[in-house]
């Protein structure tokens, strides 16, 4: 298979689950149908890590590197637990509303939409698509946080939308500029964005003019990636979306928009070395860890201290990027793939618990694993997963990237890492303690029937601590894709 045709595939499958969820209307199909189509994003994103198609760059506007392989694994799979829970909770969410129909059919619309924009941003060899995909997930998540149409959730919906497109705004400035300077440079416009022509032509782009174009970028797309300074989105946007859509948007769109900040960097890389792109990275990581980890100790909502954590955890991946060695990167995909189902699982299970007890303050939920044990023990697993504890895989991820920011000198940062890492897993261990073991508030307000089933979490969890027993950053196939990105061709 070529990556053309891997490329095409990857693209329709949305597409056409899309266009299922329009001519049918059991509610059924189009949740099968969506199933099905992440499976199939998962199948072709193992074929690009294992098969290597024979051409990376497809239509000069597309690239199926082994990056976006990778990236359409987490794609999938991520979206693959999110619609098998989707069903569960749209029954209990819109039991009794006039316009159930009218609403499953928006929301499968818009959860294929978004799967199809986080793929189109993967596989761009193009800045100016990349801007393009990345913004179009703005749009389509806009419309998921607000579901519930609840004046909380709408206001999230509006905070999300301006915050995230003024920092692509700046994206998009950043993308203008690099524009100005290939085309100054002598590079046809039809082909100044192209991300390989621009590495190929690095010696000749003009490096005050790059420098101020990658800057932006690394500004604009980290906002996307809840990044210090246009992070204040991620908490709101996160705790009032639909359980399943904030699995999505912390277990992977955030990954999405660091993947797109990795691919600016390795342009920075190349054309005006090191050191620039990894100071004001390894700045941005720090920032956004030290304000997570603060916000996750002092928090009293469940799923506001989750999309905190994802923040957290964006500030390492900001790190490893930064310092952009071969261990560094291959720890970066690693912690991707189980930061991404962990975090989902994480999510999830939250959701249940929102909507099983009808509160959302940590303390009102209390005490579940006497009420839901099968939900509660699903959390603890995930809980254990994001603290990093073995055998799940953002142990050796965690200890990769540490141990690469101290193998290039940065010892002071990589002490800062490990603290904040010890002071956000001290949160989440408490409020997953109190959640769980401690004693309920009032058993009364716990439905009897638990909201949707714990199968995918626990099948999810054990994913993630299977990954993490037979992979590490220093495993062949990890560090082969590593060395593929490091070679930036």
């Amino acid at each position: 298979m070529s990556a053309a045709i891997a490329l095409y595939t990857a693209l329709g499958i949305p597409l056409i689950a899309i266009g299922v969820a329009n001519l049918q209307r059991s509610h059924r199909v189009p949740w099968i149908a969506t199933l099905i189509a992440d499976l199939g994003i998962i199948a072709v994103g193992i074929f690009v890590v294992l098969a290597r198609p024979e051409r990376a760059v497809a239509a000069d506007n597309f690239r199926l590197d082994q990056l976006a392989g990778i990236m359409l694994l987490v794609i999938g799979s991520v979206a693959a637990l999110a619609s098998a829970t989707s069903r569960a909770y749209l029954d209990h969410q819109l039991e009794g509303d006039p316009l159930t129909e009218e609403k499953r059919r928006l929301y499968w619309n818009l959860f294929n939409l978004f799967t199809l924009t986080m793929i189109l941003a993967v596989v761009s060899n193009n800045l100016g698509i990349t801007w393009i995909a990345v913004e179009a997930t703005t749009v389509s998540t806009t419309f998921l946080v607000g579901f519930k149409r609840t004046p909380k959730s709408l206001e999230a919906a509006w905070k999300y939308a301006i915050i995230c497109s003024f920092g692509l705004s700046v994206a998009l400035l950043g993308v203008v500029v690099l524009y100005f300077g290939a085309t100054k440079a002598g590079i046809p416009g039809s082909q100044a964005l192209l991300i390989n022509v621009l590495l190929r032509h690095a010696s000749e782009l003009n490096p005050d003019i790059v420098r101020i174009g990658i800057g932006l970028c690394i500004i604009g797309f980290g906002a996307k990636a809840g990044l210090v300074p246009f992070h204040t989105w991620l908490p709101d946007a996160h705790s009032q979306a639909p359980a399943p859509i904030s699995a999505m948007m912390s277990g992977v769109l955030l990954s999405v928009a660091s993947s797109v900040v990795l691919r600016v960097v390795e342009l920075s890389t190349t054309i005006l070395g090191p050191s620039y792109g990894r100071l004001l990275l390894l700045t941005i990581g720090i920032l956004t860890m030290g304000i997570a980890a603060l916000l996750i100790i002092g928090q009293t909502e469940l799923k506001r201290m989750l999309a905190q954590s994802s923040m957290e955890q964006m500030g390492l991946v900001a790190i490893a990027i930064a310092i952009n060695s071969e261990l560094a990167i291959a720890a970066l995909l690693l912690h991707i793939v189980v930061h991404g189902i962990a975090k989902s699982s994480a999510f999830i299970t939250a959701g249940q618990m929102e909507e099983t007890t009808g509160k959302h303050q940590i303390a009102d939920i209390a005490g579940m694993l006497r009420t839901h044990p099968q939900i509660a023990r699903g959390f603890i697993l995930a809980v254990v997963a994001l603290v990093a504890l073995p055998p799940f895989g953002l142990f050796w991820s965690e200890a990769g990237i540490i141990t690469a920011t101290v193998q290039a000198g940065y010892l002071l940062p990589a002490i800062l890492v490990v603290l904040l890492l010890l002071i956000a897993s001290v949160g989440l261990v408490r409020a997953g303690l109190s959640l769980t073991i401690s004693e309920p508030r009032n058993i009364s307000n716990h439905i009897t029937r638990p909201v949707g089933s714990s199968i995918p979490i626990l099948v999810a969890t054990l994913v993630a601590a299977v990954v993490g027993l037979l992979g590490t950053p220093t495993t062949h196939i990890i560090t082969h894709v590593a060395s593929n990105i490091l070679q930036r061709v």
